[in-house]
């Protein structure tokens, strides 16, 4: 193997899984907003996504979780098959679903941060590289 192959792999792991990262969290955010426009619904049944537990498949290659394919390289699957269904008597808790809607809100703009810092490292690395 040479060096070439070796950085690719371990740059494409680290932003790879941001990238899945990013993905899974526009994804819950798009079910979380369906689940709040609809709370005065009553036959809304609300939807949630683990994101713990696609994410932890993700990692050990069980489910590809991509949102869509805009290039002819990118792994296609999509998210379907990971929401969950909660019934409750009382429908969709408004409180509840603006909580988990800013919490994931938080984690996107985290993972942002961390995806910045990786292309910034990767730019100080190519800028000091050629000194």
């Amino acid at each position: 193997m040479d060096r070439f192959q070796i950085k690719r792999q371990l740059f494409d792991h680290t932003i790879g899984l941001l990238q899945r990262s990013l993905d899974l969290r526009t994804f819950r955010h798009r079910i979380l907003s369906d689940n709040i426009a609809n709370s005065e619904n009553p036959n809304h049944t609300p939807r949630e996504v683990s994101f713990q537990k696609v994410l932890q498949e993700v990692i050990q290659d069980r489910s590809p979780a991509f949102l869509r394919t805009t290039h002819p390289q990118h792994l296609s699957g999509d998210f379907q098959g990971v929401v969950e269904t909660t019934s409750s008597a009382e429908g969709v808790q408004l409180d509840q679903e603006m909580a988990k809607l800013a919490e994931n809100n938080l984690m996107f703009q985290a993972g942002v941060q961390a995806l910045l810092k990786k292309f910034e490292g990767l730019k100080t690395v190519i800028q000091e590289g050629g000194r």
